[in-house]
């Protein structure tokens, strides 16, 4: 299956100044409620997670399993918000059903699909993991440090890291260094920095993939 080329940049919106941007996980009962007050969701759309954004409004991630309609033979992961754009994580391989949510990153010769539906057009995208061994020895040894799992994803021109930092947390740069996402204790946020795009790629992968394909137990 051939690698189609990666979309053009798009000129995403500024979010407003001024605000922390602070990230509040949503209850599952809480999840469903928004998913049904929110615009564009699929019907069918299996909710596994919500987010309350500082200044930004509701924001939720789920699954369309194999077989939905507008779910395609696979399955994909969907992101919907207030006013963060629409995006979805196709993947290259790997059935999506209700038992099996979570998307594995693959090598980069085998990338999930992201598609960001912007403004101005689609803007497309890779989800990949490049530094993690192949072999079965390599992968139970030099796999379970830190820096092999990072996950990359490509949209827009841009490129984000997302690695596992302190004991539970996440850290999400850009390639040019730019911080993005942090979780500080029990709390996460978006930097000053982060943009429309920045978070709507960000939430769409950490919805979308298994928190120990970046960070191993015993990881370091």
């Amino acid at each position: 299956m051939p690698i189609p080329r990666l979309g053009s940049p798009s000129s995403p919106a500024p979010c407003p100044a001024g605000m922390t941007r602070r990230i509040r996980a949503m209850r599952e009962r809480e999840a469903v409620a928004v998913a049904a007050g929110l615009p564009d969701v699929p019907q069918g759309t299996i909710v596994s997670v919500a987010w309350s954004i500082e200044g930004l409004g509701r924001v939720i991630g789920g699954l369309l399993p194999a077989g939905h309609p507008d779910g395609g033979a696979l399955g994909r992961r969907i992101l919907r918000g207030d006013t963060l754009w629409a995006a979805q994580l196709q993947p290259w391989d790997q059935e999506i059903t209700s038992e099996t949510a979570l998307i594995e990153p693959g090598p980069p010769e085998r990338p999930s699909r992201v598609i960001v539906h912007g403004p101005d057009g689609d803007i497309a995208g890779y989800l990949d993991q490049p530094w993690l061994p192949t072999g079965r020895f390599r992968r139970l040894t030099q796999g379970l440090r830190r820096d092999a799992r990072r996950v990359r994803v490509r949209a827009g021109g841009r490129v984000w890291w997302i690695r596992a930092t302190n004991v539970f947390g996440v850290r999400v740069v850009r390639d040019d260094g730019a911080p993005v996402y942090t979780t500080r204790g029990l709390h996460a946020e978006f930097a000053d920095e982060a943009d429309t795009l920045d978070m709507s790629v960000v939430l769409l992968a950490l919805a979308s993939i298994p928190s120990s394909s970046y960070a191993p137990i015993l990881g370091f």
